[in-house]
């Protein structure tokens, strides 16, 4: 090492600095493994015990949780299906699923935006009602799907679907790219007190937690904060800019962003090609910062929306 540092200095100031930015960088990337997270015995008391009011009052006991937050059970990134060919699809209407033996005291909307990726979606769906029938929620999954050949914008397509699944009374939003698999049995899909980020580590990240203000991923938050923070911005075109705008609503709103231990928060990224980047993003973080103009879910527009209930799940399909 002695002798490679003089080598490197004796360089162009601008190789030099190429090289430092580099080490900083990697720095950083190891440093950011650890992050704040709520404790495994304060888990249970953090969560957001609500229901659909649709649902009624059946006459069985109450489900209980602290079984699933203490499971140790996961799944190696290696070993995940790549297709579904014997999915049994028992207890699901419509994308909604009602445990069987006793009374769920949590209700969940999963809205799962989507464009051109029926592989990945294919195994998503049978993959999170096999991991969700198992957890005692009353769930219901929404894929909202662009329908044009505009460009993409994720934002929009979350305010919509949170207006359907709000209006069907679900007290809890989990915003969930098509991309992602849950691995940790222990992950129970539900809201807590404040906002949680749910994909703290994902395999393609090295299962490392680039930034702490990041939420993109998996979200989920209380349909009452989503009301509260307008939603995401409608600005934002192609891919990337919305979900570190939606932080900055979370925290100008005095929320907090929660998560859970890392053994709970594993996730596995499905390959997919890198979407168009929006060249400007940072603009658009800019400008929504420092104006106090009102966008948002009260102000999306859209062209056209066609709700259609499947099986596995009710598809609301947009034209922007």
């Amino acid at each position: 090492m002695s002798k490679w540092i003089p080598k490197v200095l004796r360089r162009r100031p601008t190789t030099v600095g190429c090289v430092v930015l580099g080490l900083i960088a990697l720095v950083q990337l190891f440093a950011a493994h650890g992050y704040n997270y709520i404790p495994l015995e304060d888990v249970e008391r953090a969560l957001l015990f609500a229901v659909n009011p649709k649902i009624g009052k059946e006459n069985k006991p109450p489900c209980v949780y602290g079984s699933v937050i203490n499971k140790t059970k996961t799944v190696d990134s290696t070993d995940l299906p790549k297709k579904f060919n014997e999915f049994m699809p028992n207890g699901i209407v419509s994308g909604s699923y009602m445990p069987e033996n006793c009374r769920p005291l949590i209700s969940v909307a999963l809205l799962v935006t989507y464009r051109n990726r029926q592989n990945q979606l294919d195994v998503f769906v049978p993959y999170m009602h096999n991991f969700l029938r198992k957890q005692n929620i009353h769930y219901k999954i929404y894929v909202i799907e662009q329908e044009d050949d505009k460009p993409w914008n994720k934002g929009k397509l979350y305010n919509i679907g949170a207006k359907y699944a709000i209006a069907d009374k679900f007290p809890c939003l989990i915003l969930h790219d098509v991309d992602l698999l849950p691995l940790d049995e222990s992950n129970l899909y539900a809201c807590l007190g404040q906002p949680r980020h749910m994909s703290a580590s994902i395999d393609k990240f090295r299962f490392v937690l680039p930034y702490d203000t990041l939420v993109g991923g998996v979200l989920a938050i209380s349909s009452d904060q989503y009301v509260q923070i307008n939603g995401f911005s409608n600005r934002f075109n192609g891919w990337g800019g919305e979900d570190d705008d939606l932080a900055a609503r979370i925290l100008k709103h005095n929320l907090l962003i929660w998560r859970l231990p890392p053994h709970m928060s594993r996730y596995s990224m499905l390959p997919h090609k890198q979407e168009a980047i929006n060249a400007d993003r940072h603009k658009i973080m800019q400008e929504n910062l420092e104006s106090s103009a009102r966008d948002g879910m009260d102000t999306v527009r859209y062209e056209s929306v066609n709700v259609k209930d499947q099986r596995l799940y009710t598809l609301i399909g947009v034209k922007l």
